[in-house]
């Protein structure tokens, strides 16, 4: 009887579970248009850049249990998909910089990780 009690809590979590990770996969899929990974010179920090479908860059701190937003672009989309460019100047600052075809656009930001 009480193995019987301890298999449906055992299901009811991994059901849960599961649930939980098919939700997470399908909000990126929708949310997300494409996504780079830099890693900073020692290896500390990690940030993550996501491209909404209108290629509005958004940088989020790697955590050990996920992502943290650290910056939003300020403007709003851009016709064309795009990429920024990340320099890191240190271990916990990074230049993100725009490069159009023309010059005529060009961006450039500097980016502090938050402690």
């Amino acid at each position: 009887m009480m193995m019987s009690k301890w298999f449906k809590y055992i299901v009811g979590f991994a059901a849960l579970f599961l649930v939980i990770c098919l939700f997470r996969g399908c909000c990126d899929a929708l949310f997300v248009a494409s996504r780079e990974i830099y890693t900073s010179p020692r290896g500390t920090n990690t940030i993550i850049i996501e491209y909404d479908h209108v290629c509005r860059p958004y940088v989020y701190q790697k955590t050990w249990c996920g992502k943290r937003k650290i910056w939003t672009y300020p403007g709003g989309g851009f016709m064309e998909t795009v990429s920024f460019g990340v320099e890191w100047l240190a271990e916990d600052e990074f230049r993100m910089t725009y490069d159009d075809k023309d010059d005529e656009f060009d961006e450039e930001y500097i980016i502090t990780i938050p402690k």
